[in-house]
């Protein structure tokens, strides 16, 4: 049997979590309704029903509270698409495989990635709210490197070609959100197809390795 006061603090725990959880997915839906600036301790309690009071005993201040919004969102994001890249057999294939489950993932969660832009954009750079926006340029270039090196992707500069593609991905939260018409799969399908046609070594210079 388990000591009593430990059975207290593990429901304890569990209710906070579940309380934090809830102020979290307030905070996402109300800046992206209403944008950073005016997303206050207020408006997110009222949307999550509870008590200002109540997010200043789970959070320090807005910056912690917006920190864990950015933080939750891209843990999310980036599991969805290391899942997708996972099968990956190529380093084609990888960045297709990036590049369709960022765009999918922002489809699934429009609201939580049109959050994301709103906080990276409007977050003060002294409030520690460290945003990942989307896959970070540095990573996009190591893997346009690697892929140049083992002589899957033609010549070209890794850096300049992942701002370029950096740039269309951060664009998708945006695309998708105000216009909830659009096609995600062949959006994600075309953008994929886009890059991978600008990277691809063809012809006489296309080298394999096993």
């Amino acid at each position: 049997m388990r000591p009593e006061n430990q059975s207290g603090e593990q429901t304890r725990s569990f209710i906070e979590q579940a309380r934090r959880a809830q102020i979290v997915r307030a905070a996402v839906e109300t800046i992206a309704e209403l944008g950073f600036a005016k997303s206050s301790f207020v408006r997110i309690a009222g949307r999550a029903g509870i008590s200002p009071g109540l997010i200043s005993y789970h959070f320090a201040g807005k910056d912690e509270l917006i920190a864990q919004v950015a933080a939750d969102i891209g843990a999310a994001m980036n599991e969805a698409i290391e899942e997708r890249a996972a099968g990956a057999r190529s380093y084609l294939d990888a960045l297709r495989a990036m590049i369709r489950g960022l765009v999918l993932f922002c489809a699934e969660h429009r609201t939580e990635m049109y959050a994301l832009r709103e906080i990276a954009e409007n977050a003060p750079a002294s409030g520690g709210a460290a945003v990942d926006r989307n896959v970070s340029v540095d990573q996009l270039a190591g893997l346009l490197r690697e892929g140049q090196e083992h002589g899957e992707f033609r010549a070209f500069d890794p850096h300049l070609m992942a701002v370029t593609l950096n740039a269309a991905l951060e664009a998708a939260p945006r695309e998708l959100y105000s216009r909830p018409e659009t096609d995600a799969g062949r959006y994600a399908e075309e953008l994929a197809e886009t890059f991978a046609l600008a990277v691809r070594r063809t012809g006489r210079g296309r080298r394999r390795h096993g």
